[in-house]
């Protein structure tokens, strides 16, 4: 009997719909966050508050704390997102993909995520992307769906950096660019992805866009395997069986068949079962040979099929039934590969409970980001929410002379970086991204332009800047960035005297200040654990409006300190 082996690529990635990639801790006591306050964001949902709306969507949706009920979160969503809120839009986009709670209607989905996507939210960015990459809901168009996957990658979404890898490997027209390709798949892969992982094993593997190194594929081809990726599991099988890059073990081959097979992944069942036909590292069995081929031939594999038709003329027909049986039985376990949607899974902040609220911005891609000291001295518990979701934040270091948090969450970041003020000149233009005073939890950032009208701060100050125009109280903690998108300073609050009374004609602020970048170069770099990103200031023309605010967004931090 012929024995087919075939090398699997890359497996067909889901639509990873909005998932936050992190999650506020409960309580000291255990009790889940939602649990007290369900009857809060009825009552705030009822007058309207999109964060609350949102909340109740999410908890009737998930079934948590309140009984799951799909009509009221579609309700609930609803009313959040025709407010403009980009988490509701998001998950609404979600349920028009995968019918949950509303009859599936793609070109409906497409419309709730491009409205999110427009806000900058990543996933719902990548998910558009993918849509214009496969549809359906949208015509096919590769540079649309580049366009919204960059951007969903500038927002250090990793699976938008193994799509872009995916466009660049499509040969199906013959101008694949597998080392652009390499590039994309290696930077997800570094953090971790799974399916990028198994990509650069396969590049290894067949020599594309790299030198074919056996070795090199099958140690990518086993990260990916750890994290129980189906395909990557077959390749391995292959590898061990043929001795590519390892010695050649059969056993160790009829264990990833197996592990994938059981993962349901078709190419492995018809492998397992050649394993069972011939005794090739385990004792032949002619009903587990038949179970697995049987699996195989169903899922549309015809060698799995013409080798069940040979095998059931060697059996007898009870065996046949008896292996009908087993294939019935078989329940396939959860693969990476083949992991559905998420809807947005993080409860906004209840604004009930929102002492202050202030900006913060990312300098590491660790979870590393500073804010002024003042935003949350004092704080017990410190919420930090980005584009990517909500976390909850650790104060690690302070400087109380340079009025510095350095506050720290778990996850991977996309920051900004900073660079020392030398080369900052007065009338020079910046942009700083923070929150308004009608900033209610909500991840909705404001833009700031203006000047630098002073190399000196308040009192002349030499630590700081004076800047021009004047911004709202919730920016202080925000990045003041150059024309390149660079750090030079950090916004601090107004101090104390400087602010006319309240007396009616009394002339509002007209100046900011901010605390020069040297002054936060130096405090981080004398923190051993931070590892904060520093560059030298860029001359030449500047970058483009928008991509600058992209970076920044995408290093924005709300603070809020509940």
């Amino acid at each position: 009997m012929r024995i087919y082996r075939v090398l699997v690529m890359l497996a067909a990635v889901p639509l990873i719909s909005p998932t936050m990639l992190g999650a506020a801790n409960a309580a000291s006591t255990g009790a889940s966050p939602l649990q007290s306050q369900i009857s809060k964001w009825k009552t705030a949902g009822e007058k309207g508050e999109a964060w609350a709306c949102f909340n109740l969507g999410l908890a009737y949706h998930l079934g948590k704390d309140v009984e799951k009920n799909e009509a009221e979160a579609i309700r609930w969503y609803l009313l959040a997102a025709e407010k403009g809120f980009a988490a509701a839009q998001a998950n609404l986009g979600y349920c028009y993909e995968t019918g949950f709670g509303v009859p599936v209607d793609y070109a409906e989905s497409v419309k709730w995520y491009q409205l999110a996507a427009q806000q900058g939210h990543p996933f719902a960015q990548y998910n558009l992307g993918k849509k214009y990459q496969t549809g359906p809901g949208v015509p096919i168009d590769p540079k649309m769906a580049e366009k919204w996957l960059r951007q969903a990658a500038q927002r250090n979404f990793v699976p938008a950096y193994f799509s872009l890898g995916q466009i660049y490997a499509n040969d199906t027209s013959g101008n694949a660019d597998y080392r652009e390709a390499f590039k994309w798949f290696k930077t997800a892969a570094e953090q971790g992805y799974a399916p990028a992982q198994h990509a650069i094993g396969y590049l290894y593997f067949e020599g594309k866009g790299v030198q074919t190194n056996y070795f090199e594929a099958v140690k990518w081809y086993s990260l990916a395997a750890s994290r129980n990726f189906a395909d990557s599991h077959y390749n391995l099988g292959i590898c061990y069986e043929r001795g590519f890059g390892v010695p050649q073990n059969l056993v160790a081959a009829v264990t990833h068949y197996r592990t994938a097979a059981e993962f349901g992944h078709p190419y492995a069942q018809y492998s397992i079962g050649v394993c069972y036909y011939e005794g090739k590292g385990l004792e032949a069995d002619f009903l587990q040979a038949y179970k697995w081929w049987n699996l195989s031939a169903v899922q549309g594999i015809p060698e799995a099929a013409s080798s069940r038709e040979i095998l059931t003329r060697l059996m007898t027909e009870s065996q046949i039934k008896e292996g009908q049986r087993l294939a019935s039985e078989f329940v396939p376990r959860q693969s990476t590969a083949h992991e559905g949607p998420k809807p947005v899974a993080t409860p906004s902040a209840d604004v009930s409970e929102i002492k202050r609220v202030g900006t913060g911005f990312l300098v590491s891609s660790d979870g590393f980001l500073v804010s002024t000291l003042r935003t949350v001295a004092g704080a017990t518990n410190i919420q930090v929410i980005t584009e990517g979701g909500s976390f909850t934040a650790n104060l690690v270091h302070a400087d109380p002379l340079g009025d510095i948090a350095l506050l720290k969450v778990l996850g991977v970041f996309q920051p900004l970086p900073l660079v020392p003020t030398r080369e900052s000149a007065v009338k020079d233009g910046i942009l700083a991204l923070g929150f308004d005073n009608e900033n209610q939890g909500q991840f909705n950032p404001k833009v700031a332009r203006g000047s630098i009208t002073a190399l000196l701060g308040f009192q002349a100050d030499p630590r700081q800047l004076t800047l021009q125009p004047h911004v709202a109280a919730p920016f202080v903690g925000t990045a003041v960035v150059n024309r390149h998108g660079q750090v030079i300073g950090m916004m601090l609050a107004v101090p104390p005297g400087t602010v006319p009374s309240e007396a009616k004609d009394s002339p509002p602020p007209t100046v900011s200040y901010a605390l020069k970048s040297e002054h936060l170069i130096n405090f981080l770099r004398s923190i051993p654990e931070a590892k904060p990103l520093v560059e030298e200031p860029r001359s030449g023309e500047a970058s483009a409006v928008e991509e600058v605010l992209s970076r920044a967004r995408a290093a924005t931090a709300l603070i809020v300190v509940l």
